[in-house]
């Protein structure tokens, strides 16, 4: 598989256990009051943190592998938040 696959995936598989994990962690919930979508985003951006760090450490994709600067943390970002959204207002429609 390319790397550029790899990294893609990885991103989707994060965003929905992201999704899940915002769910059963019951992030929407009253208890969070106002501050639920700063924890939903703040749990989101420790996975996506950690995604970039499995890509560029453990992986060791770079500008070569991945053809281009930065891409480590770009490629599949918006896939990321998308799949992320789609998957947390799911599980959270189906929850109530």
């Amino acid at each position: 598989m390319r790397p550029a696959s790899v990294v893609y995936w990885l991103r989707f598989s994060l965003a929905i256990l992201v999704g899940f994990a915002s769910h059963y962690l019951k992030i929407s919930e009253a208890r969070f009051g106002e501050f639920a979508l700063y924890a939903g985003i703040g749990l989101a951006i420790i996975f996506y943190a950690i995604s970039v760090g499995l890509v560029r450490y453990l992986f060791r994709y770079g500008e070569a592998e991945l053809k281009g600067k930065n891409r480590y943390i770009t490629l599949g970002g918006g896939t990321f938040i998308v799949v992320w959204i789609m998957v947390a207002v799911l599980l959270n429609t189906i929850g109530k």
